[in-house]
This record gives C-alpha cells, structure tokens and sequence, in this order.
C-alpha cells in the first residue's frame, strides 16, 4: 500500500510517497502560484503506485483542495483526507479559542515538536509569512505571532512606494550600500529581529 503525504503551502506543494512500513519512496515540491493545474502536474506522479491513502495539509484554500480531490479521483479513484487543526490532540492543547482558524500547517508542526520530546520550544516557520508559536511543557499551546516574510515585505515595498524598484537579491552584509542591498539587509532583520523579540518574550513566560 502506497501513501501519499501533501503538505500544500500558500505558494508551493510539498509531497512525500510512502510504503506501508513508511518507507519513503519518493519526494518533491514545487510553485502552485494557487493554480490547480500546478499541484497535479508533477511528472513523478506518474511513475508512482497509484496511492491507496491520500493525507494533505493545506492553507492554500478550499477551492483548491476540491479541485485537487477531483483530479485525484479521476487519476487513482481515492480523495484526500485533509487534517484540520484542533482543540486537543496528540499531547497538543490549542490555544485558539476557534481551533478552525489556526492555520494546519502551524498546528502540525506544534504537534510534531511535541513528539519529537522538544517541548518547551518555539516553533518558527519561515515562508511566505513567519510564524512562532510557544509550546510549553504539558504540551499546551501558550500563543504566537504571525508576519509577513522576506519576499512579502519586498513586494509590499515595491507596491507601496515610488523609490525604491523591484530588483532581485540578496543580503550581502549587516549593511547595504545600494538601493536593492539595503532593501534585502533591511527585510532579512526585520525577519530575524521578530523571531527573537517574540522568543525573548516565550522565555519570560515559560
């Protein structure tokens, strides 16, 4: 038996096939850009065992896993399982008061923390937003921060302003000495200084 693990991020498609041992057989990703046609696409796929079980994680939106599970009954006869955030599971207490609104993706990786015997940690997620959410010792969830990442706040910069232009790059030092330089110095602080400041705050709650 052949299963088929998603993990269906804001812009990019994470997949892993598994054995009935769970034994990886295959892996990859790549951009979906919110297209459905994209997250199907992958030529690997094709070379698979059809997959007796589908789970997915997705934040990409309801349309989108609908019109995945169409595709996928077409192609091998079986549709996802989609997780969902909850209330109390696996050793986890979430601290949302609506459960359902907690992004999977940050509620999975609470729950993998505390199976991996980690907790009292921080779990940081960088894509396209960074998020930190504190796990204390009893496995409950004390809260967290959510804020856009790196190429998020390069883009709202290029939206938002008339002097500073789109250009591609990358960090090159603490300091920039252009335009695209200060602009890739500037957003990877913001970025690393709200991972810690909201790191320094779980510490003197924990």
């Amino acid at each position: 038996m052949t299963r088929l693990l998603l993990d269906i991020g804001n812009t990019r498609l994470k997949w892993l096939a598994e054995d009935a041992a769970g034994n990886a057989l295959a892996s990859g990703e790549r951009a979906h850009r919110g297209s459905a046609a994209e997250l199907h696409a992958d030529p690997d796929w094709a070379r698979l065992p059809p997959p007796a079980r589908i789970v997915g994680a997705n934040v990409a939106g309801d349309e989108l896993a609908a019109a995945f599970d169409a595709w996928a009954v077409r192609r091998w006869g079986v549709r996802a399982r989609w997780v969902r955030p909850e209330a109390q599971a696996f050793g986890v207490r979430n601290a949302y008061a609506e459960p359902a609104r907690m992004g999977v993706d940050r509620w999975l990786a609470m729950v993998g923390a505390w199976a991996l015997g980690v907790a009292p940690c921080c779990v940081i997620d960088c894509g396209t937003a960074v998020t930190v959410d504190v796990l204390d010792t009893g496995g409950a969830h004390r809260g967290g921060v959510i804020f856009p990442g790196l190429a998020l706040m390069r883009e709202a910069l290029y939206r938002h302003t008339k002097r500073i232009p789109p250009e591609a790059g990358e960090a090159a030092g603490a300091l920039g000495v252009d335009t695209r330089g200060c602009v890739a110095s500037g957003v990877l602080h913001a970025v690393a200084g709200g991972i810690a400041r909201t790191v320094e705050a779980a510490e003197r709650e924990l």
